[in-house]
């Protein structure tokens, strides 16, 4: 008897099988080795019922491939229905002519996938197909694709490493509705098990049905298979994802997934080949853009709390792996406090779809402050419950780490942890890519030098400036700021171009340098003002954050209402900024947050509140940041402005408005902490 089935699986196993072959060469080897992808999707066959989503899954796929996994237009095959040339539509003629063309690209040390998105038909003498678009059950010899073709062709592919994945649906399953026996996902993988450097995935055991996620408009399998290849199975950090991480990622998260939403329960499984050696890379993972990191990860963990049922949890500011153990900002300075907001900000979107809530921030700092609240608590759940209750409830918390910085790759990681337990619910990660001035809130001061952006390469010249020219000059200068922060403070030297003081009672309060550090003694209850000289001899930008929270109002839009707020935590690279003309004063003073801009500017003052503890080695989550950033751009013509301020001591400040310029390239950076002045002089930092 002829049995349909549904074989999505087995077009992912071959993707991630190629993905494992290219990463996988030797060291010689992997710098010229490529990445090769075919992904095929059948959803309105001819003469079969249709399915759902298969093309979809296959674009989600392609697009993570192509974004975040190193591969590219010309090394991505898709074959689907929804191709308007015949050629890449997913016919018997077309998948046999243009699979084996693409495999044969694939040379020594290279990664293939194939992802085969559809129905499986097993004919009478039991043999296996896949079931293309035009294909005919009553005729599955004549107008289906052999699985022993298949395999075959996998054999012939010079690539290293295969991985072949199946996500393969039952009959009447949630991928399609026709009610025929089927072949299940792990029987389709079965006859790859036996070939060299070939790993099977499938998407479920011989008993269970591969699922669909309507609300994802994916396969169960295949959204999970998605997100690893984003890089939240890159669980140790390295932007590699192997084989080993790949299917504990998926296997976890499409259990998990299966048993929080669907009324049946689904386990992927792996066929290896005894006596393969190590453990093969898949993909290297291209890192995102910080923010573009932080949307993901706040979306992985907004799934788990639907997932869990939890409607509460809190966000604690980001820790950082160092050599001495876990701390608090020591070595990415305001970054943690800026990840942890946003990521904040963007679970109180998701909330607002998902049913659940984030705890107030200022509700939660006054909890952890009073509690005094430290890193060796997290381990205790008696310091959990009482944090808990003291926030009205709170059934999790959400905990990120800042770890492995390696010029402008940082990678993070967010672990949702529950209060009874102390267990780890849910994780989240991946890498991201620095700015300029997302390393400026490294808290390591530097000034960057014309020949800096000098592009290396000679022909990496011209008015036009391309985006990779754009990396490689980027790369370029966090390296050289990275050197240079290993030194002295800048202000040390005569040269630098950029003053910032901070004045009290109308007198200069010296500091302390340590290495790249500069230290202020400040008491509780005293203001201050900060002095900026613009030795520069041209008009700069600067944007100037406090205690990472920024010293200009800026817009903030909800639903459609746009308010200024004062004093926001802000990414330094969206930061609104002053403008120091050296024309109008070489010295400019600013004495607190800003809340009105105008001839009659208002502000609230800079004064000092707590600072008990080292900012170099905090434990505690309390608000006692202590930190000054000014970092200093070149300007660059623009319809935006800043804000320009006069200069001397006077107490009614004159804000204005100054269109047309806006902050270019970095051009330097001071980083000032400021410390409990007994501190300070017993040498407690």
């Amino acid at each position: 008897m002829r049995r349909l089935v549904s074989i999505a699986a087995i077009a992912i196993g071959l993707l991630g099988a190629w993905l494992s072959t290219c990463v996988l060469g030797q060291a010689a080897v992997a710098a010229e080795s490529r990445s090769w992808a075919v992904l095929i999707g059948v959803e309105h066959y001819h003469r079969v019922p249709p399915l759902r989503y298969t093309v979809n899954d296959v674009r989600q796929l392609s697009a993570t491939l192509r974004m975040r996994d190193g591969f590219t237009e010309d090394t991505v095959l898709e074959l689907t229905d929804a191709a308007k040339n015949p050629r890449f539509q997913p016919l018997r003629a077309s998948i046999m002519s243009e699979l084996p063309r693409w495999l044969s690209k694939a040379k020594t040390g290279d990664r293939v996938i194939i992802y085969f998105s559809g129905h499986g038909l097993r004919g009478p003498d039991g043999k296996l197909y896949l079931a293309p678009l035009d294909c005919d059950p009553r005729h599955p010899d004549e107008t289906s694709v052999p699985v022993e073709w298949l395999r075959e062709e996998i054999a012939s592919c010079k690539a290293d490493f295969k991985l072949l994945l199946v996500d393969a649906c039952h009959a009447g399953s949630e991928k399609g509705e026709d009610d025929q026996e089927s072949v299940v996902s792990k029987d389709l993988g079965e006859p790859f098990r036996d070939l060299s450097g070939v790993v099977t995935i499938a998407s479920s055991t011989a008993d269970e049905k591969s699922q669909i996620w309507e609300k994802k408009h994916q396969s169960l399998f295949t959204y999970w298979l998605t997100q690893a290849f984003k890089g939240h199975a890159d669980a140790n950090g390295d932007s590699t994802i192997d084989i080993d991480e790949l299917y504990k990622y998926v296997y976890a998260r499409v259990t998990h997934t299966a048993k929080a939403r669907f009324p049946r329960p689904q386990t992927p499984v792996r066929i290896v080949r005894a006596g393969i050696e190590g453990v093969p890379q898949v993909v290297q993972v291209k890192p995102e853009s910080l923010k573009e990191l932080l949307a993901d990860m706040s979306e992985q963990l907004a799934d788990a709390m639907e997932e869990a049922g939890y409607r509460r949890l809190g966000v604690l500011e980001f820790t950082n792996d160092t050599a001495i153990g876990e701390l608090l900002g020591a070595d990415y300075g305001l970054l943690g406090r800026w990840c942890a907001e946003e990521l904040e900000r963007q679970l109180v979107e998701f909330g607002q779809q998902r049913e659940f809530v984030v705890v107030d921030r200022r509700r939660l700092q006054s909890a952890l402050s009073e509690q005094q609240f430290a890193l060796k608590d997290l381990g205790s759940g008696k310091a959990l419950k009482t944090l808990a209750t003291h926030v009205g409830g709170m059934p999790v918390i959400a905990l990120g780490t800042l770890r492995a910085r390696e010029g402008r790759i940082i990678h993070l990681q967010c672990k949702l942890i529950a209060i009874d337990t102390g267990d780890v619910v849910a994780r989240a990660g991946g890498s991201a890519e620095l700015s300029e001035s997302e390393w400026a809130m490294l808290g390591r001061s530097g000034q960057v030098r014309p020949e800096d952006r000098v592009p290396p390469a000679p022909g990496l010249t011209g008015t036009t400036v391309s985006q990779e020219e754009e990396e490689i000059v980027t790369d370029q200068v966090i390296k050289k700021l990275d050197e240079r922060s290993e030194g002295p403070h800048p202000m040390l030297d005569p040269n630098f171009p950029y003053r910032v003081r901070i004045i009290v009672d109308g007198k200069e309060r010296k500091g302390v340098v340590r290495g790249n550090d500069y230290f202020i003694p400040l008491r509780k209850g005293e203001t201050f003002r900060i002095e900026v000289e613009n030795r520069s001899g041209h008009l700069v930008c600067m944007r100037l954050l406090v205690d990472g929270l920024n010293t200009l109002p800026q817009k903030e839009e909800t639903k459609g209402v746009v308010t200024m707020i004062t004093a926001p935590r802000v990414n330094l690279e969206d930061a609104r900024h002053w403008i120091l003309d050296p024309a109008k004063s070489p010295i400019f003073a600013i004495r607190g947050f800003v809340s009105q801009t105008g001839s009659s500017g208002q502000l609230r003052e800079f004064k000092v509140v707590d600072l008990d503890e080292s900012f170099a080695a905090r434990q505690q989550f309390t608000d006692q940041v202590g930190m000054i950033t000014a970092a200093f751009y070149l300007p660059k013509s623009a319809s935006r402005g800043g804000i320009a301020i006069g200069g001397g001591a006077q107490r009614t400040e004159d804000i204005q408005h100054r269109k047309g310029v806006k902050c270019g390239h970095l051009d330097g950076v001071v980083h000032i902490r400021y410390v409990d002045a007994d501190t300070l002089d017993e040498g407690g930092v």
